[in-house]
């Protein structure tokens, strides 16, 4: 594996934490729904996810790929609006933090007992999930741009060191019933903290690189 692709699977498996384990309708859905399927469950619903997010994901890098030429004119701009999102999914993280110290963070009741069921969920949350959404057009979308650059086994790096972590996720939210229950409150609670802190050294490096793309300073240097 060459050293781009080597700095690719480590951005992603260093950003992805941010979305695939913070709390939200897809989590809690799985740890509902694993104390009716166990593991299984969790299994199901992540298939699901990926059936939406993998075209997802590969039409931004499609478009990427494509317009990356008049990407980069609008490359201040967008690093601009991800930035900002880079701080609004951190500060996001931080009221989760928060919440699960309260202990206001619990998931919901679910009424799924059958494996398509479980599949359609997955899928539903995802697809009309629009922080999803967000993240992939936002906190993600550095790691698609740079994928485009590689070609497709950028993507299918990039890409499999991300949906790995769903997988494991959802299914150790189904086994166990819920992330407090698998790492404690106090742990989880850091855990969210150290990933919100991520994302806001993310957001400072762009806006670093923002600032010397406007200064003239090529790429890299």
């Amino acid at each position: 594996m060459t050293k781009s692709l080597w700095s690719l699977v480590l951005a992603t498996l260093t950003i992805t934490p941010s979305g695939a384990l913070s709390p939200g309708p897809l989590s809690a859905s799985a740890a509902a729904v694993g104390a009716l399927l166990g593991p299984w469950g969790g299994f199901l619903i992540a298939l699901g996810h990926m059936a939406v997010e993998l075209p997802y994901v590969a039409t931004l890098y499609r478009f990427a790929s494509l317009m990356r030429r008049s990407l980069a004119r609008l490359k201040v701009p967008m690093n601009t609006i991800i930035i900002v999102f880079l701080l609004f999914f951190s500060y996001l993280l931080l009221q989760d933090f928060i919440a699960v110290l309260r202990g206001e963070s619990s998931p919901s009741r679910s009424p799924v007992s059958r494996p398509f069921e479980a599949f359609v969920v997955g899928a539903a949350l995802t697809g009309l999930n629009v922080y999803f959404l967000a993240w992939w057009l936002t906190v993600g979308y550095p790691l698609i741009e740079k994928s485009s650059e590689l070609g497709r086994k950028g993507f299918a790096a990039m890409y499999i060191s991300h949906v790995w972590m769903d997988y494991a996720w959802l299914i150790l939210l189904a086994a166990g019933g819920g992330a407090t229950k698998i790492l404690g409150v106090i742990p989880y609670a850091i855990l969210l903290a150290i990933l919100a802190t991520v994302l806001a050294g993310f957001a400072m490096k762009i806006a670093f690189d923002t600032w010397r793309l406007m200064r003239g300073y090529p790429a890299g240097s």
